[in-house]
């Protein structure tokens, strides 16, 4: 059994079905300008939209591509860095998402390097932490490790081993800490535990 639409009816379904096509067509034509409106960057081998090109080419190395090769090793004596607590000025090289630091400790025999950086978790400042920076200097490896001290607060670091005769054992020893909250313990880094 066929149906019979009335005039009207039909009138509105041609008009709807008309709608859709142009809106189609429009969004179509839409992605085939936006599709063109960028700028081949050779050196990223894509194409970029044209207010982003400069930025690009800036990011970009200037004269040639990056080297495939590995940059050769250091040559001489490395440095050695006395255990010490780094003064309140010092960059840190840690995001604020991670850490609030409240102060750090740096130890270097010239081979390999610890870095603690003390505070308060970077989304809760009643969490306190630790953050654990290992380098290896030799072959060029750099760690992190991130130790929780729950309900803590941030916290300082109030005791650590200091100078040069104790660059290479300090690595692996205790550093006494106190945190906001009120609790105090120590950072054994040769386990990496706050206790």
């Amino acid at each position: 059994m066929r149906m019979k639409l009335s005039k009207y009816t039909s009138r509105r379904v041609a008009l709807l079905v008309g709608a859709f096509i142009v809106v189609g067509l429009g969004t179509g034509a839409a992605v085939a300008l936006s599709a063109g409106s960028g700028q081949y960057v050779p050196g990223l081998g894509a194409t970029v939209p044209a207010n982003k090109v400069t930025q690009v080419q800036h990011a970009l190395p200037k004269d040639a591509p990056e080297s495939s090769v590995p940059a050769p090793a250091p040559t001489g004596k490395p440095d050695r860095i006395p255990a010490a607590m780094l003064p309140s000025d010092t960059p840190i090289p840690l995001s604020p998402q991670l850490i609030h630091v409240t102060n750090a400790w740096l130890v270097s025999d010239g081979m390999t390097l610890v870095a603690v950086y003390a505070g308060s978790a970077g989304n809760d400042a009643t969490e306190g932490r630790f953050v654990i920076v290992r380098q290896n200097l030799e072959v060029g490896k750099q760690t992190q490790d991130v130790v929780n001290v729950a309900g803590a607060g941030a916290l300082s670091i109030t005791d650590a081993p200091r100078g040069a005769a104790v660059e290479a054992s300090a690595q692996r020893g205790r550093l006494g800490f106190r945190g906001a909250a009120g609790a105090s313990g120590s950072l054994d880094l040769a386990t990496d535990a706050a206790g």
